[in-house]
């Protein structure tokens, strides 16, 4: 006889002590969010992962695992481990990543919840020793955190440093050439501290400055959304559905402000804005470009 499938929580369930119209309104991208899944639901998740174990998950994790390694000699020292040798450094102290690690019927949920690529939902896995943790830093990254095992206290940003920050940053390194003009004078945000407990959920919108640390060995889920920007809908979208177009694929003639008088006959831009008005304007077309950007979110 086959086993029922086990029907995982979604995000409207897991965010019901708070409420997902309250979530979008007050905290999606602007702050952080505190929270605890219910039993049920805790469970269900855990049973969907399996046994928190080394090895499994060095051989199951789609981009590899890594140790990462912060103490008073070394800031922040990251190393590509295998089975092999994994456990050794964990052993000695390093934090252990396992990175995209296949959890398709969750990270599926949370992404068509969000309305968000699946490609761009994954799962990742970290094995914290007692005494290990994070120095601060923010990601690119949408991240809700679910703690499995032990204790983890984060110290994190009520808001973000940098609102939709194009990349991920460690303070005090050298600042991405994208990040530039973005970061304010001061980076110092107020921030609060968070006991995360078997059970516990955290949400962190990308550009908030967090830290961990924990007392005891601890496990705990990543649920990691790398976000498309609206611009990328639109420059991707846009592409695959002008391409066909053979007028839309015409060389650029007649833009610059010396060009000769007569190249100005093959600059047709008036008329291609014109229909690109039009299609933006049409709502059955706008959900066939969105539609089309969630199937292939990299063009």
């Amino acid at each position: 006889m086959t086993e029922p499938v086990t029907e995982l929580p979604n995000l409207r369930q897991m965010l019901r002590d708070v409420g997902v119209e309250r979530f979008f309104a007050d905290y999606w991208q602007q702050r952080t969010l505190a929270t605890t899944l219910r039993t049920e639901d805790f469970e269900r998740i855990l049973a969907e992962i399996g046994p928190l174990e080394i090895a499994r998950f060095c051989g199951t994790a789609r981009e590899g695992a890594r140790a990462w390694l912060a103490n008073e000699f070394v800031a922040h020292s990251v190393i590509p481990v295998d089975a092999t040798n994994a456990q050794k450094l964990f052993d000695i102290g390093a934090t252990l990543y396992f990175i995209n690690v296949p959890l398709e019927r969750l990270t599926n949920s949370v992404a068509d919840f969000l309305g968000a690529p699946r490609q761009k939902l994954i799962a990742s896995l970290f094995l914290t020793p007692a005494g290990g943790g994070a120095v601060p830093h923010f990601d690119k990254n949408e991240n809700f955190t679910i703690q499995l095992t032990g204790s983890k206290e984060w110290l994190v940003g009520t808001l973000p440093t940098v609102a939709a920050p194009p990349d991920g940053y460690v303070p005090g390194q050298t600042v991405p050439p994208s990040l530039a003009s973005l970061l304010p004078s001061s980076e110092e945000q107020p921030c609060q501290s968070v006991q995360l407990r078997p059970g516990s959920l955290l949400y962190i919108p990308r550009g908030a400055v967090h830290a961990t640390s924990s007392g005891t060995v601890s496990w705990s889920l990543n649920l990691s959304y790398s976000p498309s920007m609206w611009l990328d809908l639109l420059l991707v979208g846009l592409q695959r559905r002008l391409v066909p177009s053979e007028r839309w694929r015409r060389t650029v003639t007649g833009a610059g402000r010396n060009c000769d008088s007569s190249a100005l006959n093959a600059n047709i831009l008036s008329d291609l804005i014109g229909e690109l008005r039009d299609m933006l304007a049409d709502p059955v077309q706008l959900d066939q470009l969105s539609q089309s950007f969630l199937e292939h979110p990299n063009g």
